[in-house]
């Protein structure tokens, strides 16, 4: 949370610099297109404060790299001084979902339970995958890919939880 109260989440995190023109790659902690949607982000400052800056020009490098141009940043020296800092997002200016649809940060740590109220688990990660998402549950079996399809998940953010109605046989077949 900011200092007037502003509460943001982490977007990714500055892994090493880019080419000679300032730009940085990315590590991106969720869905890339954020990057591409969102044009002014917040990079950490000095004191765990929120700094805000602009992305001038956004890629995919390949998976969760994003390539970041970033206003005022034009050469290898600025853009080095930037590695190793998280990049941040104003939850107020996100758009809103239609019904059913959750951004990451809202699901993540989402206590994870069958339909039968078999405790498996915390959301812990969220795969993006061609067809669809999965997300990835731990707990006592050890991972657990769960598809992000409506027919087998439910998610009640009130209460905290993630409700999976498992076909027989799915969850063995899913632990990692």
């Amino acid at each position: 949370m900011g200092t007037d109260g502003t509460l943001f989440f982490a977007l990714g995190r500055i892994v090493k610099t880019h080419g000679i023109r300032g730009e940085v790659q990315v590590y991106s902690y969720s869905d890339v297109e954020y990057f591409f949607d969102y044009k002014d982000i917040f990079l950490q400052g000095k004191f765990g404060d929120k700094v805000p800056q602009r992305v001038v020009k956004a890629r995919v490098k390949k998976g969760q790299s994003v390539i970041l141009a970033l206003e005022g940043v034009v050469d290898t020296t600025q853009a080095g001084s930037l590695v190793g800092k998280e990049i941040f997002l104003d939850r107020a200016k996100l758009s809103p979902l239609v019904e059913g649809e959750y951004y990451w940060h809202e699901i993540e740590g989402l206590s994870v339970v069958s339909a039968g109220g078999e405790e498996l688990g915390i959301l812990s990660d969220v795969l993006t995958t061609g067809a669809h998402d999965v997300y990835v549950v731990k707990g006592d079996r050890g991972e657990i890919l769960v598809p992000a399809v409506e027919q087998m998940v439910k998610i009640d953010l009130e209460k905290g939880v993630m409700i999976v109605d498992f076909p027989p046989g799915l969850i063995e077949a899913n632990v990692l």
